[in-house]
C-alpha cells in the first residue's frame, strides 16, 4: 500500500497548499476591508487587489471563458488591469487569449512580449505594463479561463509563474467554488464589467439581423477603429446612444446610428 499512500499524502498536501493559499489571499483582502471600514475617504477594496498584492505584481485580473471561448465573466484588481484585459478583447491576442485557448501558464516580459503579441505587446506598453504571466484556471479536463498578472517592470522573478499556477489553482478549487455555491453574486463577479458587453452583443445582433459571433466583432471593430475601451462602447449601445446598425461604405467599420 506505500504507493497508494504516496499518492494520498501529495493529494492532500496540494489540498492543504490550497486552503492555505486562500485563507492568505482572504486574510489580506479582510485587513484591506477593516481599513477601509476606518477610513471612509478610501476606495472599496477589490479581491483581486489582494490576488496582485500576493503575487507581487503591479495588477491582475481572472477571467472566466464561455463555450464560444469569449470571455463570460471578468474582474480586475484596477483600472490598468481592466484596460490591460480589454485590449484582448479587441485585438484578439495576449496572455488570458493564449493561456485560455492553449491551457498553458505563460509569462514573458520586454521584447519577448513584443515579439509574441506585436499588436497586444505595443499597445499594452502604453498602458505601463512591461511584464505579463498568465495561468489557465482548469476544471477537471477543461480550460475555464485564465488567471493575468500585469507588471511594469520588464522582468519577473522567477517565482513568480509557479506563484501564479499556485494562485490559479487556489481560485479554481477553493475561491471561485466557495463563490458559486455560497455567494453567485459574490468575490468574482464585484466588478465584472463584461455583463454589458454580452448585452450590447444581443442588442446589435436584433439590430443587423445577425448572428452572435458577428455582432460581436462589430463591437470590437467599433472599439478598435475609435480607440476606445469595448466596454465603453458596449455603454452607448445599452443606453441607445448608439445601434451599430450600419456600416460605412468607403471603410467597412460600423457607423454611429444614433
Amino acid at each position: 500500500m506505500l504507493e497508494f499512500r504516496t499518492k494520498m499524502a501529495r493529494l492532500y498536501r496540494r489540498i492543504e497548499e490550497r486552503h492555505l493559499s486562500s485563507a492568505k489571499l482572504h486574510e489580506l483582502h479582510a485587513i484591506r476591508m477593516e481599513k477601509w471600514l476606518n477610513d471612509p475617504g478610501m476606495l472599496r477594496p477589490v479581491f483581486m487587489a489582494a490576488v496582485a498584492a500576493t503575487l507581487g505584481v503591479r495588477g491582475a485580473t481572472t477571467t472566466l471563458h464561455g463555450r464560444r471561448h469569449t470571455a463570460a465573466l471578468v474582474t480586475a484588481s484596477d483600472s490598468v488591469a481592466r484596460a490591460a484585459h480589454d485590449l484582448e478583447i479587441v485585438l484578439g491576442e495576449g496572455p488570458a487569449v493564449t493561456a485560455t485557448a492553449e491551457c498553458v501558464s505563460i509569462q514573458l516580459a520586454g521584447a519577448a512580449l513584443l515579439h509574441r503579441w506585436p499588436r497586444y505587446g505595443h499597445a499594452v506598453a502604453e498602458l505601463g505594463v512591461r511584464a505579463v504571466v498568465a495561468a489557465p484556471l482548469r476544471g477537471g479536463t477543461e480550460c475555464l479561463g485564465a488567471l493575468c498578472a500585469y507588471d511594469d517592470e520588464p522582468i519577473m522573478k522567477n517565482d513568480v509563474l509557479a506563484t501564479t499556477d499556485r494562485i490559479a489553482s487556489t481560485l479554481t478549487q477553493s475561491v471561485l467554488r466557495i463563490t458559486q455555491a455560497e455567494d453567485p453574486g459574490g468575490i468574482i463577479t464585484e466588478h465584472d464589467y463584461q455583463a454589458v458587453i454580452h448585452q450590447a452583443i444581443g442588442m446589435i445582433s436584433v439590430y443587423r439581423g445577425c448572428g452572435v459571433g458577428d455582432a460581436e466583432a462589430l463591437l470590437r471593430a467599433r472599439a478598435y477603429s475609435d480607440g476606445r475601451p469595448v466596454s465603453d462602447v458596449a455603454q452607448d449601445v445599452v443606453r441607445g446612444r448608439t445601434r451599430l446598425s450600419d456600416c460605412d461604405d468607403n471603410t467597412g467599420n460600423p457607423a454611429t446610428s444614433d
